[in-house]
Parts: C-alpha cells; structure tokens; sequence
C-alpha cells in the first residue's frame, strides 16, 4: 500500500538478516558481477503510489550521469507486514537491479550489509484532508469526530504517537483504513471529519474521483507534520554508483530539475531532504 514506509521499516527491521534470507535457495542468488557498460538496470515497486514521479528521477538520474536507464519492472501487492517482500527484493538487487528506486530513506538509519540507501531526492509529506469549508485546521474538528488514517502508515504512527501524550477528552478517535477510495468516501459522506494519508495518494485520488474535487488539505495544526524522505536504493558492492548517484542528485536538486517534477504531479513537498 504505502511501500514507501513499508519498505523503509522493513529496512529497520531487518538489520545484517538480508544478507543471510533464509527464504531463497542459494542457487538461485547469482554472486558474479554484472557488465552493464554506459546502461544500468534501475528496478521499480509497481505498487507504489509515486512510481510515475519515480521514474522521472531515475531517467534524470541517468542522464546526469551519461547513463541509459533499463527500466525493470518490480514486485508488488505483498501483505503490510512486508511477508515475502524482502526475499523478492533481495533477490531482485543481487541478480537484476542496479537501483531500486522509491524507497524511505534516513541518514542515520541503520540497513542490511548487503544495500546502501542513497541520498533523499524528495521530501514528501503526509496531509490532512476534509470536506467541510470551514476547517482551517486539525484543531478546529470537534472532539466527538472521527478521523480516518492510511493504515500502517507514517502518517498514522505519528498519530498515535500524539494522540498517546494527549488526555482522552483531547483527542480524536481514529479509524484506520486500507482501502483509499473508501476512506475519501467515508470523508464526503460525513462518517469521519477527515483523512491522514501521503500526499501522492491524495493527488492520485483527486485525479481519479471527480467527486474528490470537494476535498481540500488543512493545517496538521496540533499534530507535529510527518514526512518521508525519498532515495534509492543500490547494492553495497557498488559503492561507486551510489556516490555518482548521489552527486546526480545533488545536481538535480540545485537546479530544479526534481522541483519541476513535484510540481509536475502535483506532489507539495520539497526537493531533496
């Protein structure tokens, strides 16, 4: 659903245990070296909700770099609790993959031996949205609303980060949500005040229903604002294309070239970290 975070957490989570997946036989794990000459295999989540914007950083990030960029299309529609992902993805970087793009990145965080995260290309956050006029903010939705949250989401663990610091009478209750087009239904119908969800999941959203033309985004207003940092992901056998890749990224964040593409999907967060 939200492969950004999920793959992000699963990065967390998973530690040295990458490189020693006891879910692919080893005959199945090429260990010789690819030859890609001027052309490198950059892979895709074909869940994810910014694979489109993705590609258009993989492709600048190629040209940047004199690179032709071999599209590879990825995996996806695996459970929340990651079940399966990590497997196909450590299979896919070994054998395929030169990049794996669209995944939530953070300087300090720790990762498998095996990968190396790039730098953020983009900061995108998550949004809340309602229907009613005249909400400006969080804080001004009466107590007794409810509100909908992207399930296992950054969005929701901010949340209910918050929300467990609060007095009961200060909070809202949550409802959590898999499903998106139910959620923004739930939110036009009045069943809950409004929504948390990533914010290319609203752009797609309003591109997809008609309907979501009522919808708007407000202030976050008492709730802190919960953001993803975008990068890539490349093999830790190849640190030489991951510092050229992070120079490209530094290229194209200082000339606006990854601004533009926010702006082009209609995405409202920023360029780089």
């Amino acid at each position: 659903m939200l492969r950004y975070f999920t793959l992000g957490l699963a990065l967390l989570m998973a530690g040295s245990a990458y490189a020693q997946s006891s879910g692919i036989p080893p005959e199945e794990m090429d260990n010789s070296r690819r030859l890609a000459g001027d052309a490198i295999n950059v892979c895709f989540d074909v869940t994810s909700l910014g694979r489109a914007f993705d590609e258009d950083v993989a492709k600048a990030i190629g040209d940047a770099l004199f690179l032709e960029v071999n599209v590879v299309e990825g995996f996806g529609g695996f459970p929340l609790s990651g079940d399966g992902f990590l497997d196909e993805l450590t299979l896919a970087m070994n054998n395929t993959c030169d990049m794996f793009m669209g995944v939530s990145v953070s300087v300090n965080s720790p990762v498998s031996d095996a990968f190396a995260l790039t730098r953020p290309y983009a900061t995108i956050p998550f949004v809340f949205v309602v229907a009613d006029p005249d909400w400006q903010k969080l804080g001004d939705i009466p107590k007794d609303r409810k509100l909908g949250t992207a399930m296992a989401s950054l969005g929701e663990m901010n949340y209910i980060t918050w929300a467990q610091q609060q007095p009961e009478a200060e909070r809202w209750v949550r409802y959590p949500y898999a499903n998106f087009d139910l959620m923004t239904t739930r939110v036009l119908d009045g069943t809950i005040a409004g929504m948390v969800l990533w914010q290319p999941a609203f752009a797609r959203l309003q591109q997809e229903r008609p309907d979501a033309t009522a919808l708007r985004v407000i202030a976050n207003d008492p709730i802190p604002n919960a953001e993803v940092h975008v990068g890539a992901l490349v093999s830790s056998r190849n640190s030489f294309l991951r510092n050229q890749v992070d120079q490209a990224i530094d290229a194209l964040v200082a000339d606006g070239t990854i601004a533009g593409f926010l702006e082009q999907y209609g995405y409202t967060g920023h360029a780089g970290e």
